[in-house]
């Protein structure tokens, strides 16, 4: 089989590709390996559509849920690669697809300090989201790290 799309990636980017592609009559395929950094997030209050505070976890699943009631079929599997073709094969570690078109949808890496303990601390006042979760510490003392990427212009 040959899907128009396959999506990589299953959080709020990958679901909300594939509810307009289906709703568009496309053949689709959603694949995640797991629920990134926004399983692991406690508290979302920015979040359009949700009266209260909602956890990550419960987001991811609410979204997963919409994909299943539209008939969105969506795997859990880790994808080791994508070559292109006559069409993308998209490889992953339990099978091999074949489509037109690929969404990457797959988010962004946490970088986290090497301090002792500071896993144990995450969602308990260590935050990576400045924008996001500036508001559930106004008013309090704060200590903000962060880096700098460099980047480097050839020519």
């Amino acid at each position: 089989m040959v899907y128009d799309v396959i999506i990589i990636g299953k959080g709020p980017a990958g679901i909300t590709a594939g509810i307009y592609l289906k709703r568009a009559n496309h053949k689709i395929l959603i694949i995640g390996k797991d629920g990134g950094a926004l399983e692991k997030t406690k508290a979302i209050d920015n979040y359009y559509g949700f009266s209260d505070t909602i956890s990550g976890k419960d987001l991811l699943k609410q979204g997963l849920e919409q994909a299943n009631r539209l008939g969105i079929p969506v795997q859990t599997d880790e994808v080791l690669g994508i070559e292109k073709g006559e069409d993308f094969v998209v490889e992953t570690r339990n099978n091999t697809y074949h489509t037109k078109t690929v969404i990457l949808a797959t988010g962004t890496n946490r970088n986290a300090p090497k301090i002792k303990g500071i896993k144990e601390l995450e969602g308990k006042g260590v935050s990576y989201c400045a924008i996001c979760d500036a508001f559930f510490y106004r008013n309090k003392p704060v200590a903000v790290l962060g880096s700098r990427r460099l980047c480097h212009k050839r020519g």
